[in-house]
This record gives structure tokens, C-alpha cells and sequence, in this order.
């Protein structure tokens, strides 16, 4: 099925309610940083905003207001024109900033005012623009707007016609604000041309001002006409609407209601921070949140429908409606925890006020004698000049992160203390305690995996000596049962904890990327590790199984996948050989995780002898190595039913005798196994075949498994775990069970790209990739194009004997270079041996024994090993995936078909040319000026470029040419490839 089809379905949703705030992948919460600069929150995007996960940023009206005295805040939601120009600056500085903010990832949402303009002045009216209007005869040409187009005769909102009459609320002016009246067509054609100036411009969606002082019908027309998104920016998709969140307030017993509003858009939902603001001030008790998710029960707006915040612009002044019940940035610590709460709870997409010291209620920005804004200034990531940036606190962006992490998990383990005094967590990826009242000490269940955990409200991970990590707030360590022992008291800062796992493969600064070095020999990956693999920045080496293997004649390359013992001896070396390569890799920087087989042993062999000389009786079930008898294994069945799910995982997968991981004495064995590899210094283990095993047993094992060693790692550090969970949709065992205590190999992704770069699709879908293709979270999955497994079982899968293709020539595309290029997942590439045959073992001599590669003076690998890691095209990627750290993907461009490009924040650029035609465009690189050299046709050494040279311009534009006679199909270029 093509993936237009996939997200066809997706979007008519969209179009039919604007409610999908369009963030990037992985991006979760909005900010509205209140009377900001243009040029300044474009600075902000880049600096902070996208680095910290942040999705979006509401912004002040941006349209001419009009200019009233002592310059106060709410001047800017008296409208002159519909010309975009403010203090804030103006319609160039708005395009620029908006380009600027969704190249760093975070998207734009424009506060509109159309249910009205003016008051009356007595003074001329004069605009921030410079237009004139005549307010007191409805005249305002800078629209034009004239008597007839308002609602006349004029009448004005009295209190008594809120619960009442919904005539008056919304044809009768607002603090005496002129009313437009928007049924009439001139009046829709002006918003509509205004909003589709915006959309033109680039924005995701628009905060509609008032939208309860107007007619719910009228609306639907003005929306219904408003253009679909131009998100050049993030990717040209097919019919995205705008997201709608519309301003009614609502508290219940109005003549207006909420609802009315919900089949056009989300709505600001209100009686959320009033029930937040009581219960964090300790008026309501906390441990009544525990039905929160049910709405209806607090008469909140379904989930879906609602927008919330903690305050804005407006309550936290005492306008609107919460009162003194809203807290602010005045009252920090109950302030924090209702955010905290906010973003840890699944209820409504949340927005984080970002606001201005004020002391006074009309009192507009920080500004100069003549009115202009001032800046604010960053003092150690703190905001200056006035400027308060609650969303700079490191307890709010943190709690932005961990709801980025924990989105679409459930809440579960909910406590309380049946008072103010709550914890709960998000599934098995975070976990939040709260007290209000009292000291909290409590031994609670948190859902997470064993371990030590860094509480992100008191502190943060950060880079300590020898490129380890440590946590500069508090610490908790959860048990093997997910128990910790929670402790906040009532003297501290903070009256919330939070905690949330992070799937680490531990990977030394400066590097990152796996390989697997498949079939290597000990000695001979330590020499790669100090040579090759840490000079070019690899982050870790996938080693085979290092336990005693069944011999089988001819020796196949599955014999390392029928164990007969725990002991460390296969054909890649001894245990002091292993010992002493996991030393010599750690040393450089380049970490080992070890494939594991104990889904199984071996299968029936008449001679059973191992690599290490034990002997089995296969037939018997008997393993005396270990020691495992009968007792130890399943009843013997075969996997026949992968509609079953215990079939798959109680019976023999290909004849393999399949050993029942629930009993104790299996456990621990397992667990002894692992422990000593973690105590010769690996940093995380492949579990083979874990899809056939129950996920609850693989949890019991993980839990029981040692620290790090802190020689090599930080303290307390977990081993990284990726868990083999074949998944292609439609079976009874699904990889989503798996990810509560482990990362999970994602097969799905290396057969997407592949069927992609075959030409079963297109490459413009891709703008896309990510879990929107049935994949997993990005931070539960390692991904792959090929594997020791899928390079000989399926001829779909690229792999370097279709060499073309996997390095990305003419006709498809280099696979591993998108997937290096591309945030998503944890990347491990595959290092081949050349083979003919689906059996054939390493290179090997007459007696079995494999051997070494030689390494050619080009780098590449002779003697019958391929090293695809050593090709150009593939390390130069790994080095810009370094180069990229982290950055999202900005600035997505496709020709519609197999054309694509897209850029990684400011740090690097990628254009691949799938189609039988030139590429020849420019486009936007998001690098600084200057000349750099493209990775994969050459190399820059000595600062000249061996390959094309891409000269960017002041624009940060370069022409971008891949031809369809050149040997690779891909361009990339790095902020480290730039010649100087």
C-alpha cells in the first residue's frame, strides 16, 4: 500500500476539525512568549526553543493597532488594519521569523483579533503603521471598514446578559470595542484575505481572540474558506487545515457555551487553570485529580477539543476569568507544579505562558522612552531587561521533555495519600510525585524500568569528567520490582520530583552510530575500534554471540545461534580475548553490546560438541555445561501459529529446544550470563529472538542485571537493551509490548526505505517518517536497513549485493545515508562478509578458523569481507550524524516525486536525487556562509575537498546539483566539512 493512502485518511480528518497543532515529530507543547520581538523569537527558536523540544510559539497580534498612551498591552487588541505591523515588528521581520523558528523545529500560531476594532479615542487614532482612522464614525480605511460594516446600532455587553442572552454577547460590543459583524460577506473576505496572508506566510494555525462574542455559523464560513497551510518549511502535505484554538470562556451557566464552538476547532479550556490554580494552592485536595481524565466528570471539554494552560495574558491579570485563583509566575513554587502537572498529564494540548514582569495591570512591555520593545537579554539561560521567560525555568522546559517522552502512554500507579500529596506515572516511561502539604516519603510504584534516575525538576544529566554523566539534582533508584522511595519535604524549592526513562546506549561524547561487525574476531575489532572506528566517530560495535556454540558441519554463520553453554569460547576468540577487546574499545570510546541467545539452546545433533569442548545430549534436553536439563524447557511443540501468541512463544522456533525463561532456575543463569559481561565492561546487550519470549520474563531478567561498570560508564548507569521483535503489523505478538524495558529493532524501518528506494514508493512521503508509518517512538527503536538475518531471507532488503542502491547511486539512493541523515531511531549499520550461499559462515581456512580482514590502502576490506562501514559514502554519514547532534529536521524540500532534501538544524544538509532526471535546485541548507565539501562524493582533508565543493550564501541558499550520470545519488555537507 502506498503511504499517500495511509495519511490520505489522516487528513480528511484534519480538514474536517482543525485541531492538530502540525508539530514536528516528537514535539508536544506551545509557548506564547507575550509581546516578544519578531527577530527576537526567531533568535529564541533557534537558541532555545527547538534545542529543548518545544513544538510551537503563539505570538502577539501581529496586525496595525492602534497606538494608545503609556503604550499598554492591551493596545494590541485594538485593530487599525489588517496590515502586519506592530511592535513587534513588521511583516518582513514576521516572514523571516517564521522561516527562522521552523527551520529550528518549532512552529508559529498567530493571535488574531476579528471580532471587533477600536474603542473610541479622543486623541486622533493613529496606528502603529501610521494609518488614520475615525473611530467614533466607524471609518477605517486602512481595511476599509466602514459603519456598515459592524453591527449598528451599537449596544454594549452588560454583565447581566452572560447567562442570558447570547445575542447581546455577540453582536454587542466589548468594552465598548466597535463590533464587526461577520455575517456579512465583505466583512468574511477581509479575515479571510488577513488569515490567508498569514498562511501564505508560513504559519501552523491561529488563536482566535473573542471567538465566544461571535456567531459559531460565521465562523465556519471564515475557517471553511481559509487557505490550507503552506508548511514549506516541514514538508508539502496534502490538505493540512490550520489549527483553530478559539478563546470562549466558558465557566458554566452563560447563555454562550464552549461546545458550540468544538466541530470548528479546539477551544481554550478555561476552568483548567482554575481547577489547577485551587488545587495547587492547596484549596481542593490533589488527590482528587485522580478522575481527571475523566471530562465530563469536571465538566472540562473532551481531551481532543481542548487547549490548556495554567494562565495567560489576560487572568494572569485579572481579566477573563479565574480570579485569584489563577496562579502566575508571582507565586513560583505552586505556579511550577501546576505546569508540572499540566505537562505530565495526557488532558489537552498544553501552552506555557512566557511573560513580562509587570506590576501594574495595563502595563505594557519593557520598552524605551519612545515606546520600543526592549529586548530581552540571557544571563546564565535566564531572561533580563524585565523579561520573566517562565519558559526558560529548567523545571518547565524539563517537563516539556518528559512529555515529549511519555506522549500516548497512560496513566497508571496513580497514589495519594487520599490528601494533597499524589504521584503517578506515564506508563512505563515516566513518573511524577506531588505533595502540597507535608513531607512526602513514601516507597511507591513508578512503572520504570531498575535503575537510577536523574529528577529532572531539581537537576539535570550534564557531562562530567571523562565524558561521563551526572545528575546535579536529586537521584532515585528504582528497584527490580519499578519501586522507589520518594522523598520531597515541604522546606524544599519544589514540591514536585519527575522522572522519566531515556533508552542510552551510552555513547561517548562525539560519537554515535552503531556497527555490527558480524563474525568478527575479538582481537580484530579491538584494532578496528582504535584505527578506524574511533577516529571516525562510530559509538558502538554489535559483537556475535560470545557464548559456546554447537559445532556444525560446514560451519554455517546460525551456528553462533545454538548455544550448548555460557561459557566465553566461539570461533572469534576466548574470554580473556573478549575481555581484553571490550578494554581496548572502551578506551577509545567505542562501546560493545553483545548479542545474546537464551530464547533457546540448540537444536537435535547426534554429536553435540561445543566450541569450548562441551558436550550436549540434545535429544535428552541435557546440558551439563550450564546445567540445564529437561525441566528447563518448554514441552516441546513447534511454531506453527503466529496468530498465537503462545505458540510463538512457548514452542520451538525452527526446531531450537526452547527454554522456559519463568523458571527460576533459567532466570538465573541468564542473568549470571549477562552480569558477567557487564562486569568485562559491555554496555548493553541484543537479545535474540526476544519475540518469543514472554515480555514479563524478560522484565524479571533485565531488572535482576547489574550497573554498568563505572570504570567505563557513569554511576548507576543501566545496560542499553535492544530487544529482536520481528513486526510487520498483523500478529499476535507486537513489538509495542516489548518497549516498557527496552529499546526494540525496528524491523519495519529497513524495509520501508528499501521498498522506497526500489521504487515501490516515493521518496516525497518520507517527509513523514517517523511513527506516522506504523514505526515506533524514535527513542524505542534501533533501526537498521539490513541484518545478518534479513541480508540472506529477504530479497527486498537492500544490502551491499545490491551495491548500487545501498551506496546510493543514479537510479535509487544510498538507504544508510538517510537513515545516518535522519533523527529518527538509533542507528546501526551493517559490516558484511561476502557470501553466495544462505549457510556460509566468515572467510575461513581449511580448519575452520576465520579469518582477519585486510584492510586495502583505499580503507576498504579485502580477504573476503565487505565492511560496508568502511565505505566513504557510509563513515562520512556517520560523522555527519555526529556533526548533526541532535537537531531536528528543518526545511524539508521534494519535487513532488523522488527529489528530496532536508536540512538538521544549522548543522547539516542532505539532498538525495531518487529520479531518472538531474537535480538541480537551490535550496535552503540552514548552514552558515561559506564553501563546504560534499561527504559522499569526497573526503575534506587538509581543508581540500576530494569531491563536489557547495558554496553557501549569505541566505544560507546553495545550488545543489546531483546528476543522474554520477556515481552517487545522495549530496551531504556538514558545519565540519566547511573548508576554511
Amino acid at each position: 500500500m502506498s503511504f499517500f493512502v495511509l495519511i490520505f485518511t489522516s487528513f480528511l480528518a484534519i480538514a474536517l476539525a482543525q485541531k492538530d497543532p502540525h508539530y514536528v515529530d516528537g514535539r508536544t507543547t506551545m509557548v506564547h512568549l507575550f509581546e516578544w520581538k519578531f527577530d527576537d523569537i526567531a533568535k529564541e527558536c533557534e537558541d532555545f526553543l527547538g534545542p529543548q523540544g518545544y513544538g510551537g510559539v503563539q505570538v502577539s497580534p501581529i496586525n496595525e493597532n492602534l497606538i494608545i498612551k503609556d503604550r499598554p498591552w492591551f493596545e494590541r487588541y485594538q485593530p487599525m488594519s489588517y496590515e502586519i505591523i506592530s511592535r513587534s515588528g513588521n511583516e518582513s521581520e514576521f516572514e523571516k521569523m517564521v522561516t527562522r523558528c521552523k527551520k529550528a523545529g518549532v512552529l508559529i500560531y498567530v493571535d488574531t483579533v476579528i471580532n471587533h476594532m477600536t474603542q473610541d479615542t479622543e486623541e486622533p487614532a493613529i496606528g502603529t503603521g501610521g494609518t488614520l482612522a475615525n473611530p467614533k464614525n466607524f471609518s477605517y480605511p486602512g481595511v476599509p471598514y466602514s459603519l456598515k460594516d459592524f453591527h449598528t446600532p451599537p449596544c454594549q455587553i452588560q454583565a447581566s446578559d452572560y447567562p442570558t442572552n447570547a445575542t447581546a454577547v455577540r453582536i454587542c460590543e466589548l468594552n465598548g470595542l466597535h463590533d464587526l459583524n461577520q455575517t456579512k460577506e465583505y466583512v468574511q473576505s477581509k479575515i479571510i484575505q488577513f488569515f490567508n496572508t498569514i498562511i501564505d506566510h508560513g504559519v501552523a494555525g491561529l488563536r482566535i481572540d473573542a471567538a465566544k462574542h461571535m456567531w459559531p455559523q460565521d465562523l465556519k464560513v471564515i475557517y471553511g474558506k481559509t487557505k490550507y497551510l503552506s508548511l514549506k518549511g516541514v514538508g508539502n502535505l496534502p490538505s493540512l487545515r490550520p489549527y483553530i484554538y478559539q478563546e470562549v470562556v466558558d465557566l458554566g451557566g452563560e447563555a454562550v457555551s464552549k461546545y458550540e464552538y468544538t466541530d470548528l476547532g479546539n477551544v481554550i479550556e478555561f476552568k483548567y487553570g482554575i481547577i489547577l490554580g485551587n488545587m495547587f494552592r492547596g484549596q481542593d485536595k490533589l488527590s482528587r485529580l485522580e478522575t481527571f481524565n475523566d471530562s465530563k466528570a469536571w465538566d472540562l471539554l473532551p481531551s481532543n477539543d481542548a487547549l490548556v494552560m495554567i494562565d495567560n495574558h489576560d487572568n494572569q491579570r485579572g481579566h477573563g476569568a479565574g480570579g485569584a485563583a489563577i496562579l502566575t509566575y508571582k507565586d513560583p513554587k505552586p505556579y511550577k507544579m501546576a505546569i508540572a502537572f499540566m505537562l505530565a498529564h495526557p488532558y489537552g494540548h498544553p501552552r506555557v505562558m512566557s511573560s513580562y514582569a509587570f506590576n501594574d495591570p495595563s502595563q505594557g512591555p519593557p520598552a524605551n522612552l519612545d515606546g520600543s520593545i526592549i529586548s530581552p537579554e540571557i544571563s546564565n539561560d535566564r531572561c533580563t531587561n524585565g523579561w520573566v521567560c517562565e519558559h526558560r525555568w529548567p523545571q518547565i522546559y524539563h517537563m516539556v521533555q518528559f512529555r515529549n517522552l511519555v506522549k500516548n502512554e497512560p496513566v497508571k500507579n496513580w497514589w495519594s495519600d487520599e490528601n494533597n500529596q499524589i504521584a503517578f506515572s506515564r506508563g512505563s516511561k515516566g513518573f511524577v510525585a506531588f505533595t502540597v502539604e507535608g513531607d512526602l516519603n513514601q516507597t511507591l510504584q513508578t512503572g520504570l524500568p531498575a535503575g537510577t534516575y536523574c529528577d529532572v525538576i531539581t537537576g539535570d544529566v550534564v557531562d562530567g569528567k571523562r565524558r561521563r554523566r551526572q545528575c546535579t539534582g536529586k537521584s532515585v533508584l528504582v528497584d527490580s520490582d519499578g519501586r522507589a522511595n520518594i522523598t520531597i519535604l515541604s522546606k524544599e524549592l519544589e514540591g514536585v520530583l519527575a522522572l522519566h526513562t531515556q533508552k542510552e546506549p551510552h555513547y561517548a561524547g562525539g560519537h554515535d552510530g552503531m556497527v555490527h561487525l558480524f563474525e568478527w574476531k575479538w582481537p580484530d575489532i579491538a584494532a578496528e575500534c582504535e584505527n578506524f572506528l574511533s577516529p571516525l566517530g562510530f559509538g558502538g560495535v554489535q559483537v556475535s554471540p560470545i557464548q559456546e556454540n554447537v559445532i556444525v558441519d560446514n560451519r554455517p554463520w546460525w551456528e553462533r545461534y545454538q548455544p550448548i553453554s555460557y561459557i566465553w569460547r566461539t570461533r572469534s576468540g576466548t574470554a580473556d580475548q573478549f575481555k581484553d577487546m571490550v578494554r581496548r574499545c572502551n578506551n577509545v570510546n567505542v562501546r560493545i553490546y553483545v548479542d545474546v541467545v537464551f530464547n533457546h539452546m540448540t537444536g537435535d545433533h547426534k554429536v553435540a560438541l561445543g566450541t569450548g569442548g562441551s558436550t550436549a545430549n540434545t535429544f535428552n534436553l541435557s546440558y551439563p555445561a550450564v546445567p540445564y536439563t529437561r525441566y528447563d524447557f518448554h514441552t516441546p511443540c513447534a511454531v506453527n501459529n503466529y496468530q498465537d501468541a503462545t505458540n510463538v512463544r512457548n514452542c520451538e522456533l525452527s526446531g531450537l529446544h526452547d527454554l522456559d525463561q519463568s523458571k527460576e532456575p533459567v532466570r538465573e543463569k541468564i542473568v549470571d550470563f549477562m552480569n558477567e559481561a557487564i562486569e568485562a565492561g559491555v554496555a548493553g546487550f541484543r537479545v535474540d529472538a526476544a519475540k518469543h519470549m514472554w515480555p514479563n520474563d524478560l522484565k524479571e531478567i533485565f531488572s535482576r542485571l547489574k550497573n554498568l561498570n563505572p570504570k567505563y560508564f557513569d554511576a548507576n548507569a543501566r545496560p542499553y537493551i535492544f530487544q529482536e521483535v520481528i513486526d510487520y503489523g498483523g500478529e499476535a505478538v507486537s513489538k509495542y509490548e516489548y518497549i516498557g524495558f527496552g529499546a526494540v529493532t525496528e524491523f519495519r524501518s529497513g524495509m520501508e526505505i528499501s521498498n522506497a528506494l526500489r521504487g515501490n514508493n516515493q521518496l516525497k512521503w518520507f517527509m513523514n517518517w517517523g511513527e506516522a508509518w506504523s514505526l515506533l517512538p524514535s527513542q524505542d527503536a534501533l533501526v537498521f536497513i539490513d541484518n545478518h538475518d534479513t541480508q540472506r531471507g529477504n530479497a527486498n532488503i537492500l544490502t551491499y549485493k545490491s551495491s548500487r542502491l545501498y551506496k546510493a547511486t543514479i537510479v535509487l539512493q544510498m538507504a544508510v545515508a538517510f537513515m545516518l541523515a535522519h533523527p529518527y531511531g538509533n542507528p546501526r549499520v551493517m559490516s558484511s562478509f561476502d557470501f553466495h550461499d544462505f549457510n556460509s559462515g566468515p572467510p575461513h581456512d581449511s580448519a575452520g578458523n576465520t579469518l582477519s580482514p585486510i584492510i586495502n590502502s583505499d580503507n576498504t576490506c579485502g580477504n573476503g569481507w565487505i565492511c560496508e562501514h568502511r565505505w566513504r559514502q557510509i563513515y562520512n554519514m556517520v560523522r555527519f550524524r555526529n556533526a548533526a547532534n541532535k537537531t531536528s529536521i528543518n526545511t524539508w524540500w521534494d519535487n513532488g516525486q523522488n527529489q528530496i532534501a532536508f536540512s538538521r538544524g544549522n548543522n547539516g544538509f542532505i539532498a538525495i536525487n531518487g529520479d531518472h532526471f538531474d537535480l538541480k535546485q537551490t535550496l535552503f541548507t540552514g548552514l552558515q556562509p561559506g564553501t563546504y565539501c560534499d561527504v559522499i562524493s569526497g573526503d575534506l582533508v587538509n581543508d581540500k575537498c576530494t569531491g563536489k565543493a557547495v558554496t553557501v550564501g549569505e541566505d544560507s541558499k546553495a545550488y545543489i546539483q546531483i546528476l543522474t550520470w554520477e556515481e552517487d545519488g545522495v549530496l551531504a555537507i556538514h558545519k565540519l566539512s566547511k573548508l576554511r
